[in-house]
């Protein structure tokens, strides 16, 4: 509970508008119950104690001081639209950032500057405004590109403008003792074009491959790269919820292939970006195909039991590839013609495409996901070799057979598979489904598969998952991230966050946590 003192200060910081601990308003802020059904929301999840929506960098800086004073944990989020946006601990403060919606395009400079409530949908339509564009994540044109450039900041088109830790410039930051830091251009003056600053590059501490997950403070104003794109308007059509973006053809153009393995759809992968073509290209799940295609829940099942109800089964690989013309619509036919050569290659054979975006480029439908039972997650989110993906996926179709039920029949699917930096790195997404109203006996056995033996499965083959947050525990995958890897990463967080109050356990350590407090986990614990 926060004490009547201590609530007034934080009320003259926001404003009376701005902040409440009515059970009804901190309710909404919870981690249970809302979407997310893993043991740790189960096992860790908590009510806030307070809500508070802050406006600006000085205000985040003043409430931060007043909780390292107090000793109250916080955690900070924005859009909300990650599901695991939520405290772990008691009387914890829930710093809501959506009013920090600062948005600046400069175009000479093909960057935008931007606050944590700023969504990907409107980075994107200011930055097709000025011929530029970014990419929009899995989870959707809703999720915040602050919070996703410090996460993840993953998608196809990732194969083209690289990887969201390369594309954070200047950035504002406010550390867990409310200190304000500037990195990069904004340690010496006001302009945020620049990343590396003056001496070390400390952005290093704010994600490598992942990020903290608002466990180091919060970071209140960040600059990001925008890249060149064509020129032609995308229009917008369809009525809400089936709205999407009609394609100039001449300009940007789908393509889908059916191949006749997984192998040869990789191959094909890899030979796209030998010739540096495209701009973005990926394998589709089995089961994505029929749930684009449904209308309904009850129509995605009743497609998919009718299809695999057939004999023979399919055992056909959809391979999608988006081209687009940069520079021209010349640029767009040259590319074309190069991929048809490498499609005629290995006999992959064209199939009609819509010529839309509902994912990529503004729009997003990544909550059809959970159309198919009303639970899914990821056991493993890696950026490796596209061989390692091969490898990875084909481990864990084994392991997923075992845990089949509680999981959803799919058949071996091997997941989701990416290019990414033009075919130098390959993605891999292995996607997994189950019935949350599920007995207590089969959703511990969904923590075991997600929490132990997933994980496990990981570290034999080598494949580090950047879930490592979500699903796997520190102490199984920090030494495998590299020497004392795990100790390190605590080292940093004591350093920065001596009083542990940034989102605490600390993201990297809640699944230990989890393990501990689960009884059907713990037991099985062998490392």
């Amino acid at each position: 509970m926060i004490s009547p003192s201590v609530y007034k200060q934080f009320k003259d910081i926001v404003g009376k508008p701005y902040i409440s601990h009515d059970p009804e308003v901190c309710q909404a802020y919870t981690l249970r119950n809302r979407g997310f059904h893993g043991a740790e929301a189960r096992l860790l999840g908590t009510v806030p104690a307070c809500v508070l929506l802050p406006k600006t960098t000085e205000q985040v800086s003043a409430i931060l001081q007043i909780c390292y004073q107090h000793e109250i944990p916080y955690i900070p989020a924005s859009t909300f639209w990650f599901t695991q946006a939520g405290p772990r601990a008691e009387n914890c403060l829930f710093l809501d950032l959506k009013r920090m919606n600062e948005l600046q395009v400069d175009s000479s400079a093909l960057n935008a500057t931007v606050g944590p409530g700023v969504t990907y949908a409107q980075l994107q339509a200011e930055a097709l405004k000025h011929g530029l564009y970014t990419m929009v994540p899995g989870g959707g044109s809703q999720a915040s590109v602050v919070a996703n450039h410090l996460s993840w900041g993953f998608s196809p088109l990732t194969y083209r403008v690289g990887m969201a830790n390369r594309r954070i410039l200047a950035a504002e930051w406010v550390l867990p003792d409310g200190e304000v830091v500037g990195l990069g251009s904004l340690a010496t003056g006001d302009d945020p074009f620049w990343g590396e600053g003056v001496g070390p590059d400390l952005r290093g501490l704010l994600r490598g491959s992942i990020g903290w997950m608002g466990s180091l403070g919060v970071v209140t104003k960040m600059c990001v790269r925008l890249f060149p794109f064509q020129p032609e308007r995308l229009r917008s059509s369809g009525v809400s919820p089936e709205t999407f973006l009609v394609l100039p053809t001449h300009r940007i153009r789908w393509y889908n292939f059916l191949c006749q393995d997984l192998k040869t759809l990789l191959e094909m992968m890899v030979e796209i970006g030998e010739a540096e073509i495209a701009a973005a290209v990926m394998r589709v799940p089995r089961m994505w195909r029929f749930i684009a295609k449904a209308e309904s829940k009850e129509d995605f099942w009743e497609q998919w039991n009718r299809s695999n109800n057939k004999e023979p089964k399919d055992s056909s690989e959809l391979l999608r590839v988006l081209l687009v013309g940069y520079t021209s619509a010349a640029q767009l036919e040259y590319e074309e013609k190069v991929l048809m050569a490498i499609a005629q290659k290995y006999g992959a054979v064209s199939r009609p495409a819509q010529q839309r975006d509902q994912s990529w480029i503004q729009s997003a439908d990544s909550v059809s996901m959970w159309w198919v039972s009303g639970a899914f997650m990821s056991v493993t989110g890696q950026v490796d070799t596209i061989d390692c993906a091969a490898a990875t996926s084909a481990d864990m179709v084994k392991l997923k057979e075992q845990y089949t039920p509680p999981l959803v029949q799919d058949h071996q699917d091997p997941g989701w598979f990416q290019a990414t930096d033009m075919g130098h790195g390959g993605y891999l997404e292995f996607l997994n489904y189950w019935d949350p109203r599920d007995s207590e006996e089969m959703i511990q056995l969904v923590d075991r598969y997600y929490h132990l033996d997933g994980p496990k499965c990981l570290v034999q083959r080598g494949a580090l998952s950047f879930f490592i947050q979500t699903n796997s525990p520190l102490s199984l995958d920090g030494p495998h991230f590299g020497p004392h890897y795990d100790h390190w990463t605590r080292k940093v967080k004591e350093m920065l966050d001596p009083k542990g109050l940034s989102n605490p356990p600390g993201i990297l350590d809640a699944i230990d946590q989890v393990i501990e407090r689960a009884p059907w986990l713990k037991k099985h614990k062998d490392w």
